[in-house]
């Protein structure tokens, strides 16, 4: 797939234009320490639009599963991705009220907006900190009834000591 580009992200949104596709998850470089595996793609939809008060904007929607490494265990897990995002259009030298939590997100206008950074943005945004399997699934967490005693189930035993 060759590069896609928005060349002209305010008249994109103007006349409400959209562009969809993949991305091999190859193509992501930032995203690349974060998987276990690269396989597969993300399938992504941005469309235009101008809200109520006249401002353009994008819409954002990434959706795909990739496999992330457990920060419990180091092993493969899957990470079902469903990000529907809106960005408003602002000026590099627009000032706004970054503390207000209702100010919505805004991306700079540049010519030629490549469509794979922004998912690839929006797509780090979305992961979490550090990715887990759940309780009951991941062999990082000991389980009950193991018999295994916890490295610092000495310390808890001193702390009962009088």
């Amino acid at each position: 797939m060759s590069e896609q580009v928005v060349p002209d992200p305010l008249e994109f949104a103007r006349s409400q234009k959209s562009i969809e596709g993949d991305i091999a998850l190859p193509r992501l470089e930032q995203l690349q320490d974060m998987l276990a595996s690269t396989d597969g793609a993300v399938h992504f939809k941005v469309t235009g639009f101008v809200n109520e008060s006249a401002a353009p904007g994008l819409r954002c929607e990434v959706q795909g599963t990739l496999k992330l490494l457990c920060q419990r265990c180091l092993g493969p897990m899957d990470y079902r991705l469903k990000i529907d995002s809106s960005l408003l259009l602002v000026k590099e030298d627009q000032a706004l009220d970054i503390d207000d939590p209702e100010t919505p997100d805004c991306i700079p206008i540049q010519r030629d907006l490549s469509v794979a950074a922004l998912v690839e943005e929006e797509i780090l945004l979305a992961l979490p900190m550090a990715p887990h399997h759940a309780d009951d699934v991941c062999s990082g967490r000991p389980a009950a009834d193991t018999g295994k005693l916890h490295p610092f189930a000495a310390l808890a035993r001193l702390k009962t000591i009088k």
